[in-house]
């Protein structure tokens, strides 16, 4: 049921029209320091990362840093477009995948430079392919998972389950029906402990992750073996599915913007040649480092990164 309401969703959101961007486009910088919810030491590969994206959570600036042995503040700063409304995240991927997140804040276009205040960053709980709802003053991050829908807002995330309903989608807290949301035709209506916010606006339409089966190409600085017997695919849910050339492999990933991290991964265990073994070897160890992506529709061509430089290159099939 999940997966058929996942891709009713998906297409209302695909049908959300595109922001222009300007080539060469004025820049500001914008500066600020985020500050860990808990006091914990990070272990060897933590990236810090900081996202900009457009008004459909298109990435448009990033910024990675490996984290090393800093500790809490984490500074940073980058340019941004002057001319857009712009959508800010930040925070801190591990191995493994767990992420640390602030909530998204909504920049106004400006041209003078932007000190922001120190920003919380929280654990955040798998969310798949986030997604943003603008209910009036408030921003909510939207994400669902085979068998639930979770919201992220005001420092809390809910989880919801699916309910029947004679048009749209609906989602109640299983624990507190009192707590809902119901999606139709690109709004959304949340209720909260009873309260109503106003109407929501989906603000996202990039689903394009999700448009088909991925052939990998490179794979942490190798030519992949056999281009066309790879496959990445990424559904709405949060699950994807890969092979590079025996074992199938499965997990999950979270993309919030810009920023992409795939969590736990199992896979077949078939007897393979001794070089495909070594690349799904490599294949596996490099998802572990992924906190960003590239993608460019127009010639699908896809790349994931890790601390902003190319690890694994696909094209779609």
């Amino acid at each position: 049921m999940i997966r058929a309401l996942t891709l009713a969703l998906g297409l209302v959101l695909a049908a959300l029209p595109a922001q222009p961007q300007t080539e060469g486009a004025a820049t500001r910088q914008i500066s600020g320091e985020v500050v860990l919810s808990e006091r914990i030491a990070l272990p060897f590969g933590t990236s810090f990362m900081v996202d900009l994206a457009d008004m459909q959570d298109k990435p448009v600036a990033t910024n990675r840093m490996d984290a090393g042995d800093a500790q809490s503040p984490f500074a940073f700063v980058l340019d941004a477009p002057t001319d857009l409304r712009l959508i800010l995240r930040a925070g801190l991927r591990v191995p493994g995948g767990a992420l640390w997140l602030t909530e998204p804040i909504v920049l106004e276009p400006g041209t003078d430079p932007l000190d922001l205040p120190p920003l919380r960053a929280l654990t955040t709980p798998e969310m798949g392919l986030a997604g943003l709802l603008n209910c009036g003053a408030q921003y909510v991050e939207i994400g669902f998972l085979p068998e639930a829908l979770r919201l992220r807002f005001n420092e809390q995330v809910l989880t919801l389950a699916p309910r029947a309903a004679d048009s749209g989608l609906y989602f109640e807290d299983p624990a507190n029906p009192a707590t809902s949301a119901r999606l139709q035709d690109g709004t959304a209506m949340l209720r909260i402990d009873g309260a109503e916010l106003a109407e929501c606006q989906v603000l996202r339409g990039d689903d394009e992750l999700t448009q088909g089966i991925w052939n990998l190409t490179q794979i942490d600085g190798t030519a992949a073996l056999f281009p066309s017997r790879t496959e990445l695919v990424f559904f709405a849910d949060g699950r994807f599915s890969a092979t590079v050339g025996c074992n199938r492999l499965i997990g999950g990933f979270q993309r919030h913007g810009g920023i992409l991290a795939f969590g736990r991964i199992a896979s077949t265990r078939m007897a393979c040649s001794e070089q495909t073994m070594a690349q799904e070897q490599r294949f596996a160890r490099a998802l572990d480092r992924v906190d960003g992506y590239r993608l460019v529709p127009e010639t699908g061509r896809l790349t994931l990164t890790a601390g902003g430089a190319p690890l694994i290159d696909a094209r779609r099939q």
